[in-house]
C-alpha cells in the first residue's frame, strides 16, 4: 500500500482532509512528536507526528536486508583497501556535499587534505579529520545539545563561512533567516528568536537520540527538523549532513554513509520537495511525508554502494584469473611475489586513483622493508603505475599487462 501524503489528500479530497489528518494522530501506528510546524506565511501550527504505515516498514525491513547484502560483499575486500576505498569515498562525499549548496570546491585540493591529514592549514583539513574519526575508527559521535551542534560547527563548517555570515548569538543566529527557492521567493523562514533555537534544537536532539525509534527514521525526522530549524546564517545543510553520516555510518556501514551527499545531489529535487511538502500548512504536521522520501535515499545510497563494490569484484573476478595465468605462463612461483602483485591489482580496481604504497604493503604482507624492496624489483616498471603524492610514491598494476591473456 503506497502512503498518500495528507497535502496530496488535501487537494485530491479536501471533504476528507481533517477527518482523516485525525484518524492518523488517533491511529495506534503514529508516534506524537514533542516539536511544531507552520508554513511560511500561513496561519496554523501543527504538532509533528509521523505514523508506521506499510510502505515505511516494507522500506525499514528492504534497508536491513540490503545491508546484509552489503556486508557480504565487504567481506571479499581486503582490508587494506578498504582504508583506501573510504578515502575515495570520502572525497566524493565533501565534493557532493559542497556542490548541493554551490560550493566550490575540487577533488584534488580535497584529497589533498585527505593525504595530509597533519597539516591543519589545507582547506577541508578539518572536516576531513572528523571524518576520519568515523571511517577509521567507526566511532560513534552522538550530539546531546545545541552547545555540541555549535563546537562541531566552529570544528568543521566555519572556516568556509564568510565573516559576516557567522554565527552572532550565543550558540546560534541572533537574527532572523530566510530560505528561498531557485526564483528568489521566500518558502521558509527559521525559528526565532534563538531562545527558541536552542529549545527546539534540544528537542531534535532527544528524537535523533531516542532509541525507542529505528535509528533511520530518527534521523530522518531530525535531519528534517534541522532543516526546518535552520539554526546558522549559513552551512546548515553541511552541517546536517555530517550529523546524518554520523549516525547511518554506525548504524550500517561508513562505505554507505559516505554515498548520502553524492545521492542527494544526484536527486536535489525530491529531497527539496520533501522539505517543501511536509512543511505545508496541508500536510497537518504529519513528518512521514519526509521520512520515507529520506529512507528512500538511504536505500538508495545502499544501492549505489553495492553497484560501486559489485563492479569493482567481478572485474577483480576476471583480472585475477588473468593474473593467475600470467604467474603460470611466466613461471612465478614466489608466493609472496605474487601476493604483491594481487594488491596492485585490487589498489588498481578499489583505491579510485590513490595506489598503494610500500608500506602499506609492507604491513599487508607482514613482511619487513628490505624483503619487499627485493620483491618490487623483480617487477618490471612496464607492469606499475606509480603515482606521486607529496614524498609517499604509490602504486597500482597496469591493467594492459594482462589485457593480451584472453584465453585462461
Amino acid at each position: 500500500m503506497d502512503f498518500e501524503p495528507m497535502y496530496k489528500v488535501y487537494y485530491k479530497r479536501p471533504q476528507d482532509w481533517q477527518c482523516l489528518l485525525d484518524q492518523r494522530r488517533r491511529s495506534e501506528s503514529s508516534i506524537q512528536l514533542p516539536i511544531g510546524i507552520h508554513e511560511y506565511n500561513r496561519r496554523n501550527t501543527y504538532s509533528a507526528f509521523f505514523m508506521y504505515h506499510p510502505e515505511l516498514i516494507d522500506l525499514l525491513l528492504r534497508i536491513e536486508s540490503k545491508r546484509y547484502e552489503f556486508m557480504q560483499y565487504v567481506e571479499q575486500i581486503p582490508t587494506i583497501i578498504i582504508g583506501h576505498l573510504m578515502n575515495a569515498f570520502l572525497s566524493t562525499e565533501i565534493k557532493a556535499s559542497n556542490d548541493i549548496e554551490g560550493v566550490r570546491s575540487s577533488h584534488r585540493e580535497i584529497q589533498e587534505a585527505i593525504d595530509n591529514t597533519h597539516n591543519s592549514k589545507l582547506r577541508f583539513s578539518s572536516i576531513i579529520t572528523k571524518y576520519k574519526m568515523i571511517v577509521q575508527h567507526n566511532e560513534l559521535l552522538t550530539y546531546k545539545n545545541s552547545a555540541e551542534i555549535r563546537q562541531l560547527y566552529d570544528e568543521v563548517i566555519s572556516s568556509e563561512i564568510k565573516k559576516r555570515d557567522l554565527p552572532d548569538g550565543t550558540l546560534f543566529r541572533k537574527d532572523s533567516v530566510d530560505v528561498v527557492n531557485h526564483q528568489q521567493k521566500v518558502i521558509h523562514q527559521g525559528t526565532t528568536p534563538e531562545s527558541e533555537i536552542i529549545k527546539e534544537m534540544n528537542k531534535a536532539l532527544d528524537i535523533l537520540n531516542d532509541e525507542s525509534i529505528q535509528l533511520p527514521i530518527r534521523v530522518a525526522i531530525f535531519h528534517y527538523y534541522f532543516g526546518y530549524i535552520h539554526p546558522f546564517y549559513d552551512g546548515n545543510g553541511r552541517t546536517n549532513r555530517f550529523i546524518s553520516t554520523v549516525y547511518l555510518a554506525h548504524h550500517f556501514h561508513p562505505l554507505i554513509a559516505l554515498r548520502l551527499s553524492a545521492v542527494i545531489k544526484n536527486s536535489k529535487k525530491n529531497y527539496y520537495d520533501a522539505f517543501k511538502y511536509t512543511n505545508s500548512e496541508f500536510n497537518g504536521g504529519d513528518v512521514t511525508t519526509f521520512i520515507i522520501p529520506f529512507i528512500r535515499i538511504i536505500e538508495s545510497t545502499i544501492n549505489d554502494a553495492i553497484r560501486l563494490l559489485d563492479k569493482r569484484i567481478v572485474r577483480l573476478q576476471g583480472y585475477s584469473k588473468k593474473l593467475e595465468k600470467y604467474f603460470e605462463i611466466n613461471q612465478i612461483h614466489d608466493p609472496l611475489l605474487q601476493s604483491i602483485y594481487f594488491l596492485l591489482l585490487q589498489a588498481n580496481l578499489f583505491s579510485l586513483g590513490a595506489g598503494i604504497n610500500k608500506q602499506e604493503i609492507m604491513s599487508a604482507c607482514d613482511k619487513s622493508r628490505g624483503t619487499i624492496y627485493n620483491r618490487f624489483k623483480k617487477i618490471p616498471d612496464s607492469h606499475i603505475i606509480k603515482i606521486k603524492r607529496g614524498r609517499v610514491e604509490s602504486y597500482t598494476l597496469k591493467l594492459s599487462m594482462l589485457d593480451s591473456i584472453n584465453r585462461l
